[in-house]
């Protein structure tokens, strides 16, 4: 059996944070919120690894299917830690209303609009991910897709309603995890204009040889 201890200690301190002006909820809160950050950003980086054409043997060999999976559950999982340490916080709590609704909150509302916002998104892309084969697979790419204006509506959040959004660090977390999205974005987009002209190609020599 797994040790509960590390559970019960943070479960204390959070309850003990939410009681006195002890600052550990507001760490864990940040902590969350940036955990989450990375992970959402791993878990497009290996998205868009799967979708590059000739890297099929790889990917098997390293799971990255799996590993894309596992990742979006640790997301969904410290997202899901960000929402209770809000819940809590006594200093600016938030309402199970202003924790869904993305007009309920006067407390910076467009960050906070936009937070909920990409929640909704990020669940609509994981669910789309388990149910992939009850759907077709044009509506599943497209409800993909959306996980890109996740990804650019979470980071305009964090800049905005992050408390420690300006600090060097963290604008260096939000540089370089837009920066890597965008490259292997481009990436994608390369490869995917490579692969057309290739099967123009050999659609345009199979055309020549039958008109021959």
């Amino acid at each position: 059996m797994p040790d509960a201890t590390p559970l019960a200690t943070l479960a204390m301190a959070l309850l003990s944070g939410a009681k006195n002006d002890d600052p550990t909820l507001w760490y864990v809160t940040r902590g969350a919120a940036a955990t989450a950050y990375l992970l959402l950003t791993a878990v497009m980086a290996f998205g868009v690894i799967l979708s590059f054409r000739g890297l099929e043997g790889l990917m098997r060999g390293w799971r990255v299917y799996d590993l894309h999976q596992v990742l979006t559950l640790l997301m969904l999982g410290f997202v899901g830690l960000h929402l209770v340490t809000l819940y809590l916080d006594p200093y600016e709590p938030f309402s199970l209303l202003k924790l869904v609704w993305p007009f309920a909150e006067t407390y910076r509302p467009l960050g906070t609009a936009l937070g909920v916002l990409t929640l909704y998104l990020l669940v609509l892309v994981a669910l789309s991910s388990w149910a992939r084969r009850l759907l077709s697979t044009r509506l599943w790419y497209l409800l993909h897709l959306t996980s890109y204006v996740a990804f650019i509506l979470v980071t305009i959040h964090g800049l905005l309603t992050g408390a420690d959004s300006q600090t060097p660090w963290m604008l260096g977390v939000y540089s370089g995890s837009s920066a890597l999205v965008a490259l292997l974005t481009l990436g994608r987009i390369y490869f995917a204009a490579q692969a057309a002209r290739e099967r123009r190609a050999r659609s345009a020599r199979a055309s020549s040889l039958r008109n021959r």
